[in-house]
């Protein structure tokens, strides 16, 4: 009998431990900016079916209409992780100290997924605009794109650049307006073109205030379209609960990728987005399918696309007053290390 009450004592503090452990991954939290875009699946994905949950994170989400708005409070310590754009000011900040820095991908401008989109005004697709080697006839006219030195600026001006034009001075930039309003600009005419996220774009279109005459994918292969970040304290502070996040995310991106390639297949996956972005209807999720995005599933930003943003931003426009080195921007040991985990783990299943 007192073997046997040893042997319960031993299975009693085993349990037990195991409890507390359980408890204690329960009680790391990590504070998200997101944003309704479908880019974000990876996220969603994870989310709405429990993955971080299954890792011991619970997840605090913060919404945004834009990630460069989440930047104040991840700077502050209210986030601990964002979604972001590589855009001008992303460089800036980190170049006048501001202690952030990209761990993850979140989507990019693959071919066959290009997420970005030009639309001209239905006066320019009748004065012949039907593609992007016809958009030299935009010299004099107006561009509208939602923020100076944002991804959607990049992709615009490469493209004029592509047909002769100087995107500094052949055209007239109208900035820093909400993507939606600038579908209704191109409508109204108020704009004579402008590069969107593709949601947007084919809006745009159905409503009959533009047609899409191309996508980023065509223009910037393999150009950034989000990242995560974090600060460079949370490296060292929440390691273990960073590379949870990523495992989980990793796994939401695969699932979102291939329901991006093959959305009848995946009815689960669409109705997920379409209850947690600004699409709303499956049906809509499906009709931009495969331009969602697309995200690394080995979880590492396109490096090279990023490096190559910022140069253009420094040395062709001067939106970026010094450089960064690729060593200051990223930390790619997060995603290194959430994909070996994910593989001799296999928290998810084959």
């Amino acid at each position: 009998m007192k073997a046997s009450g040893r042997v319960l004592a031993i299975v009693a503090a085993v349990l037990g431990l195991a409890g507390a452990t359980t408890a204690s991954r329960a009680a790391d939290v990590l504070r998200i900016g997101e944003g309704p875009f479908i880019t974000g699946g990876g996220f969603l994905v994870a989310d709405e079916k429990g993955y971080f949950k299954k890792l011991g994170i619970t997840i605090e989400k913060r919404m945004f209409i834009d990630g460069q708005q989440a930047v104040p409070a991840l700077i502050a310590g209210e986030l601990d992780l964002t979604f972001m754009t590589a855009n001008a000011s992303l460089f800036n900040s980190i170049a006048r100290g501001a202690p952030l820095v990209v761990v993850l991908d979140r989507g990019n401008n693959k071919a066959g997924r290009g997420y970005t989109v030009i639309n001209v005004s239905k006066p320019m697709a009748e004065a012949g605009i039907k593609t992007a080697a016809d958009l030299g006839k935009l010299k004099g006219k107006k561009i509208g794109v939602s923020g100076t030195g944002s991804i959607n600026q990049y992709v615009f001006s490469l493209a004029l650049q592509k047909v002769g034009l100087d995107p500094r001075k052949d055209v007239t930039w109208v900035l820093n307006v909400p993507q939606p309003d600038l579908m209704k600009m191109l409508g109204q005419n108020q704009v004579d073109a402008t590069d969107l996220a593709y949601q947007f774009g084919f809006f745009a279109e159905k409503n009959g205030w533009g047609p899409m005459i191309a996508t980023g994918d065509k223009i910037d292969p393999d150009g950034p379209i989000g990242v995560y970040a974090t600060r460079q304290a949370l490296l060292r502070e929440k390691r273990d609960v960073l590379v949870r996040f990523a495992m989980a995310y990793l796994q939401g991106a695969k699932e979102f990728n291939a329901a991006a390639a093959a959305p009848d297949q995946h009815p689960e996956i669409v109705d997920i987005l379409a209850r947690t972005t600004a699409l709303q209807k499956p049906e809509t999720v499906k009709a931009i399918a495969p331009n969602w995005s697309y995200t690394n599933e080995d979880g590492v930003p396109n490096v090279a696309s990023i490096m190559k943003m910022q140069d253009y931003w420094a040395d062709y426009y001067d939106f970026v007053e010094k450089k960064v080195p690729a060593e200051r921007l990223f930390d790619l040991s997060i995603a290194k290390e959430a994909v070996a985990r994910l593989e001799k783990e296999k928290p998810f299943g084959k």
